[in-house]
């Protein structure tokens, strides 16, 4: 049988860090007013997987109107401090060594919207970069070019069956445009209704990724 390849997102998916960072979005932007606030905070959530500088740099030129280099670069500085600041608290989903053993046989790898250096420092401290045998990647780089890059970097891939996990709409959408499969995980997701959005897409559910087996990750 192929190999299975499996390309997890990180925020909401292996780690419970969503409300954290969406909280972050809010500290740094009330200052500017409620509605400004709330414009960021729709927009984050609403674009899942994209990188705060995209976020905050749209929140800069389209809501509060300004051109200014500046004032992005500080509050991308401001957003990585409130996240810095409970990032290692944030609790896991599962344990993942014992995932890896009931998923045997399977390689994995991060794709993230989150910055890489602040993931890789995170399993590092909690000695888990060794069960992500196919690399650990994130911001700055965009997440649809990530999953391009594990999916087409050597040719013995097209052999292999690629799957990604993921908890918003650009995850699937990153699954798609490369040419493989998704599972959407549901517990942590800002998305408060997927069944809605997810539609005649026929994609597979999960509460969280404590309930991948072999079986699933074959069948789809």
């Amino acid at each position: 049988m192929n190999r299975i390849n499996i390309i997890f997102d990180f925020d909401g998916v292996i780690l419970d860090s969503n409300n954290l960072k969406t909280n972050a979005f809010k500290n740094i932007s009330k200052r500017f007013g409620e509605s400004e606030s709330d414009a960021l905070v729709k927009y984050h959530i609403n674009h899942g997987g994209v990188s705060r500088f995209l976020k905050i740099k749209w929140f800069v030129e389209n809501i509060l109107k300004t051109k200014n280099e500046d004032l992005i670069r500080k509050l991308v500085e401001e957003y990585g401090c409130q996240v810095s600041k409970s990032f290692e608290s944030c609790s896991f989903r599962t344990d993942l060594f014992q995932l890896k053993k009931k998923l045997r046989g399977t390689k994995w790898s991060i794709a993230s919207g989150g910055k890489q250096d602040e993931i890789v420092n995170l399993l590092d401290q909690k000695s888990l970069l060794e069960i992500f045998d196919n690399g650990i990647y994130g911001s700055p780089r965009p997440k649809m070019e990530i999953v391009h890059k594990i999916v087409f970097n050597n040719e013995s891939n097209e052999k292999n069956k690629f799957v990604l996990i993921g908890d918003s709409f650009y995850d699937y959408e990153c699954a798609k445009n490369n040419g493989i499969k998704f599972i959407f995980a549901s517990d942590w997701s800002d998305i408060k209704r997927p069944k809605d959005i997810f539609k005649n897409k026929n994609i597979p559910f999960i509460k969280g990724i404590e309930f991948l087996n072999l079986d699933l990750l074959k069948k789809i």
